[in-house]
């Protein structure tokens, strides 16, 4: 669906610019990320997460009412509802994981739900094309509301472990936990800066991508699934191999490597070959599952348990404004400034970026890589990871010997 609805409006409006900002009202929510966090956290995981999935399929039934383009309001609306839906979920799903998980698994777990995650761009975003191209957006929108049904479905035969709340605060003091958690951990602190910055990038990509498509490949706007599909392959492969990496590397180097490699791709986006930018594609979606997952990985062991909803859309919330004022600047610049400027201009930035994470690494102790464990010791943390058990907590760690590098 969120392929769909940029599709979607521009096949109505025929409008670069207003497909690209079809984006913003999905990203708006993530500014009240931390507000949601904070009630996310206080009640249990899996109940929130069912409850969201079914809200999200009512939100897409107006969508069925879509026929021209005086209807698209109802597309941005559809889109902003999605939006609340996503911070929600993922902020639950956050706290679920590490309540699950066994520490030392989580970069492996992490990497294998980015994998089913993203192993639906193999089929999801050509199935959608073909539909929408044969029946129109109402058909996608029909079939992903029954998608977050199954989902809920699949949610209610999950064994979740209750999380025990060591105390009760006001809203205003939990929300500031959260916060002050984020500014005072330096590894979280300095990802989130940088990752500002990369989304400063990506938000001007999410417009001029149909440029690239329309008048660099010479193809319709259904063809951004194809390239999805390409990026989704990619982004398989990257999740199945990120935990070794992370454990070999530790979190901040494996993400630092990530960047090199999706500015080097985005940089490659510029040729506008065809076999060029589809390979680019992939290497991309290997380079975001790599980043995602070491990125979410790192934020886990880093915070506790208990406020894993609050700082996980603190975060997201971060990036929200930095990612809209990007959707808005492109959808400016789409039709002054030539694509292939803008891909070398922000591949070359992005690998910036990462300079900057691997000089930071250098002056600091930094995340080491996770250990290897016997079988052994496997057995027993599944066991009292059971639905029984009380739920694990990973209370953040701490540079010890020094006080935390500015």
């Amino acid at each position: 669906m969120y392929l769909a609805l940029a599709v979607w409006v521009k096949a109505l409006t025929g409008s670069n610019a207003k497909a690209g900002l079809a984006i913003l009202p999905f990203v708006l929510p993530s500014l009240f990320g931390p507000a949601l966090g904070v009630y996310v956290d206080r009640f249990p995981r899996r109940r929130v997460m069912v409850l969201t999935d079914l809200a999200a399929a009512l939100a897409l039934l107006p969508l069925l009412r879509v026929h021209d383009a005086g209807d698209i309001w109802l597309i941005y609306i559809a889109s902003f509802l999605l939006g609340i839906a996503t911070v929600v979920y993922g902020a639950a799903r956050a706290g679920l994981l590490v309540s699950m998980v066994p520490g030392d698994d989580l970069g492996d777990a992490n990497g294998l739900l980015q994998s089913t995650n993203q192993a639906m761009r193999l089929l999801a975003p050509l199935v959608g094309a073909s539909l929408f191209a044969l029946f129109g957006g109402p058909a996608v929108a029909l079939l992903d509301a029954v998608t977050f049904v199954v989902s809920a479905l699949f949610l209610l035969g999950v064994a979740a472990p209750t999380i025990e709340r060591t105390e009760e605060n006001d809203f205003w003091t939990e929300l500031r936990a959260g916060l002050r958690h984020i500014v005072q951990t330096t590894d979280v602190r300095r990802l989130t800066v940088a990752t500002i910055f990369v989304t400063l990038a990506a938000g001007v990509m999410e417009v001029v991508i149909f440029a690239l498509i329309d008048e660099g490949l010479h193809r319709a706007p259904e063809f951004l699934g194809v390239l999805s599909t390409a990026q989704g392959v990619g982004a398989v492969i990257g999740g199945v191999i990120v935990g070794t990496t992370i454990r070999r590397l530790g979190e901040l180097p494996t993400i630092a490597w990530a960047l090199i490699g999706a500015g080097i791709g985005v940089g490659l986006l510029a040729t506008a070959e065809l076999w060029i930018v589809l390979a680019a594609s992939a290497f991309v979606g290997i380079a975001v599952s790599f980043y995602n997952v070491a990125f979410v990985t790192l934020v886990q062991r880093r915070t506790d348990v208990a406020m894993q909803g609050r700082v996980m859309s603190a975060i997201d919330a971060a990036f929200t404004v930095p990612f809209a004022a990007s959707l808005a600047f492109g959808a400016l610049i789409v039709g002054v400034v030539s694509f292939r400027t803008v891909y070398v201009v922000e591949g070359i930035a992005i690998v910036a970026i990462a300079l900057y994470l691997a000089a930071t690494i250098r002056d600091r102790d930094v995340t080491q890589p996770t250990p290897s464990t016997s079988r052994r010791r496997r057995r027993a943390r599944a066991r009292s990871s059971s639905p029984d058990a009380p739920a694990l907590a990973a209370p953040p760690q701490r540079s010890q010997g020094r006080p935390p590098t500015p």
